[in-house]
């Protein structure tokens, strides 16, 4: 019993060390703000929830400054990358500059892009890249959406906090220089793209794609952008 309780401890332990190794398995730059454009975050918001895609900071991997790394969070509600300085002071990312940053452990990538929404209007934020080549790139919108409190109007109901809450993600592609929407339903998909409208539609047909779903999503995206 004590030699098998042993060797349960050993194995914790080893797990331990080796989540800690892998969580710093890069040397972190103290970030200060001479050397990142930047603005001051946006004021807290109190509600349920969490604005944040993850609340931990993590490494990432700054290509505009010589790829060192940082520790940083992405407030997909002011749609605002945090990074944190030295002393505890957290800025955020100028987003009207040109950032590409990665998080170490995940590889995900965030852009500063500028792009047109699904009402038309011009936009500027950090994206997700999904998928790129010389020829496009399809990138996600992270979005969480705060609902403010609800009182009661009557004795019978209860109040319903402020809360933040997870909203489905928009995913845009840039084909040339302009980032757009990329529709989510077949048909509205195959408006968007009316010169490829046919060979699109059999090419989800004989593939059986969704663009609902996001894998899906990307295989769409890479072979419109094989198409002249």
């Amino acid at each position: 019993m004590k030699k098998n309780l042993r060797k349960v401890t050993v194995g914790l332990l080893f797990c331990s060390l080796f989540q800690v190794i892998s969580a710093q398995d890069v040397n972190v730059d103290i970030a200060t703000e001479r050397n990142l454009m930047s603005k001051n975050i946006s004021s807290k918001v109190n509600a349920e929830g969490s604005p944040y895609i993850d609340e931990n900071f993590s490494s990432v991997r700054i290509a505009e400054q010589n790829n060192k790394i940082y520790v940083a969070r992405y407030n997909a509600y002011n749609g605002e990358l945090e990074v944190k300085l030295d002393k505890g002071k957290i800025i955020a990312l100028d987003n009207n500059s040109d950032y590409e940053v990665t998080f170490t452990l995940t590889d995900k990538k965030y852009k500063t892009k500028t792009y047109i929404t699904e009402s038309g209007v011009s936009k500027r934020g950090f994206l997700v890249v999904l998928s790129e080549n010389e020829n496009h790139s399809l990138f996600k919108e992270e979005r969480i959406k705060y609902y403010e409190k609800v009182e009661a109007t009557s004795s019978y109901q209860q109040n319903k906090p402020a809360k933040f809450k997870k909203q489905d993600d928009l995913y845009y592609i840039q084909l040339g220089d302009v980032v757009t929407i990329m529709p989510q339903k077949k048909r509205d998909l195959l408006k968007a793209f009316p010169e490829n409208s046919k060979k699109l539609k059999s090419y989800m047909k004989t593939n059986k794609l969704n663009p609902k779903h996001e894998d899906d999503l990307i295989k769409i995206a890479d072979y419109l952008s094989t198409l002249k």
